[in-house]
């Protein structure tokens, strides 16, 4: 079907800047950390912007310092998401309260699903809400969810790797609540092979954040931390990467435009990434069923991975089994998306 595909722009400035790294042999803690940094501060409108391994380690770094300095005791995260988010809620050793349930029509809680679960919360204020953007659009009621979560002491932490470039009503993913980690996996709508990027306009806790990441060495004042920085190295193509991320997602929303009309003359349903104030990166393309998706998409062969083909809670709408995902990403191949038309339309 093809591979992620680089935007040639970054590689050239990779190339031009790498050979000065190696010669000037800072290899960690240098000047492309700090440039990355400070274009997403630019680009997300953020007041920090701090560099971690990868989306999961930044969000457990987040989640670790909230436990130990803002007397956090227990978390609790959506049924539709990655496995992983369920693996680092537990890692970081607050109680597990369970599962929000999620909306068919985007893939995640609606304020609805979240004011019954955390009605039942024995002690809210002392909560965190990991919660996840999915398949390239931020949560649509995410605006109501992060009022909820400060009238009722929540603190709301923003699982954004689907989401980098995304925004609602001008405001990009990551800054609705306390902070939010953005991945760079190979994988993501902006790719650089690994990494993440936390942000946040809590200053106090930014500096918590890059006192983590290097153990707090100096100041010998925090008392965990651990080592999940990035090289000089992956920063410098990360910037590279993340420098062209509104190329990216123009390039994607032309393939989204042609699926688009295709499934509007066939009524096929679909998450639009473009309407109510949202302007999404199209990490995926996802088509909806009002069935089930072998019975009204099996013409359609030519899929990428669903988000998710499971439910770590209840899965009342049966998300898993009514909805696909067609493949995009930058610079997809012209006949891959006429085989992907073609299957829609006939």
């Amino acid at each position: 079907m093809g591979i992620i595909q680089i935007p040639e722009t970054s590689l050239k400035k990779f190339k031009k800047n790498f050979d000065q790294i190696i010669e000037e042999g800072n290899l960690a803690e240098g000047n492309w950390n700090e440039k990355l940094n400070q274009f997403i501060v630019n680009y997300t409108s953020a007041k920090n912007s701090i560099t971690f391994a990868s989306n999961g380690s930044g969000i457990l770094s987040i989640l670790l310092l909230l436990k130990r300095y803002r007397g956090y005791e227990n978390i609790f995260i959506q049924s539709n998401t990655m496995y992983g988010v369920k693996t680092i809620a537990l890692t970081s050793g607050l109680n597990f309260s369970g599962f929000v349930k999620c909306d068919l029509n985007s893939l995640m809680p609606n304020i609805k699903q979240l004011k019954e679960f955390v009605m039942k919360l024995d002690n809210p204020t002392k909560s965190i809400f990991l919660l996840s953007h999915i398949g390239g659009i931020i949560n649509p009621d995410i605006e109501e969810i992060s009022d909820l979560c400060k009238s009722r002491g929540i603190a709301l932490v923003e699982d954004c790797a689907h989401s980098l470039g995304s925004k609602l009503n001008g405001k990009h993913s990551g800054n609705f609540g306390i902070a939010g980690v953005y991945s760079l996996y190979a994988t993501k709508a902006v790719p650089a092979g690994e990494g993440g990027i936390a942000i946040t306009n809590d200053d106090e806790l930014a500096d918590m954040l890059r006192k983590f990441n290097i153990y707090d060495r100096f100041d010998q004042k925090q008392d965990i931390g651990v080592n999940f920085r990035i090289s000089e190295i992956q920063a410098l193509f990360s910037y590279c990467v993340c420098e062209q991320t509104e190329n990216i997602i123009a390039n994607k929303q032309k393939i989204a435009k042609k699926y688009m009309d295709a499934c509007n003359k066939k009524e096929i349903k679909y998450i639009n990434q473009e309407i109510n104030g949202h302007r999404g990166n199209y990490y995926k393309f996802i088509l909806i069923s009002d069935k089930s998706v072998d019975e009204e998409f099996y013409n359609i062969q030519i899929r990428t991975s669903p988000v998710y083909d499971y439910a770590l809670g209840d899965d009342d709408e049966k998300i898993i089994s009514r909805h696909i995902c067609l493949p995009i990403w930058y610079n997809l191949k012209n006949d891959i998306i006429n085989d992907v038309i073609t299957s829609i339309t006939n």
